[in-house]
């Protein structure tokens, strides 16, 4: 997203909010193919992981952000934050939003049997589970209902939503999938 942007000589800033150090770090406005190198060395500095809640990064970014646009939310959305205030802020602050939840194959599409364990790679987390068989029906069921609220949430603000599997190639997403979807013209 951010290549297009500089490629149509559009603004483009950037930020990352990683929990570890309650911080967001973030690269300025810029714009033109020029800018690429800053865009790129930024996207590769940013550390993965961790239990950030989006509110609160939310709330860093538009203390930092000037100016109308396209705000790009990349997150699994898995919070236990009331996501309309974030939401409202970000549509208030002129910004349309365009959410994309990246989840991995294990979300979207689990594999359970038998008596486990279920941990949670943020927080550490656990939950032994029985019976999974119809565990994975009810999982299926929240997540799709998650996935349908999201996009609500999304549209009431003049906005877009859309899932994706972590292990979906770039040149598939692009072309394909946002392609079909209208994000990418």
């Amino acid at each position: 997203f951010g290549v297009m942007g500089l490629m149509n000589l559009e603004r483009v800033s950037a930020y990352a909010f990683n929990q570890r150090d309650s911080r967001i770090t973030m690269l300025r406005p810029c714009s033109g193919r020029v800018s690429m190198h800053k865009l790129f060395g930024f996207l590769e500095s940013i550390e993965c992981g961790g239990d950030a809640q989006i509110e609160e990064a939310v709330d860093l970014m538009l203390g930092r952000h000037r100016g109308r646009g396209i705000a790009i939310l990349l997150s699994d959305f898995l919070t236990y934050a009331d996501l309309r205030r974030s939401f409202n802020l970000i549509f208030s602050a002129g910004l349309e939003i365009f959410a994309l939840q990246v989840l991995g194959p294990s979300e979207l599409d689990p594999e359970i049997i038998g008596d486990l364990r279920m941990v949670d790679s943020e927080s550490g987390r656990t939950l032994d589970v029985s019976a999974a068989g119809d565990l994975v029906g009810m999982y299926q069921e929240y997540r799709r209902a998650f996935e349908r609220r999201l996009d609500s949430l999304t549209k009431q603000r003049s906005g877009r939503f859309l899932t994706v599997s972590s292990d979906s190639g770039v040149r598939h997403l692009l072309f394909d999938t946002l392609r079909r979807r209208g994000w990418i013209v």
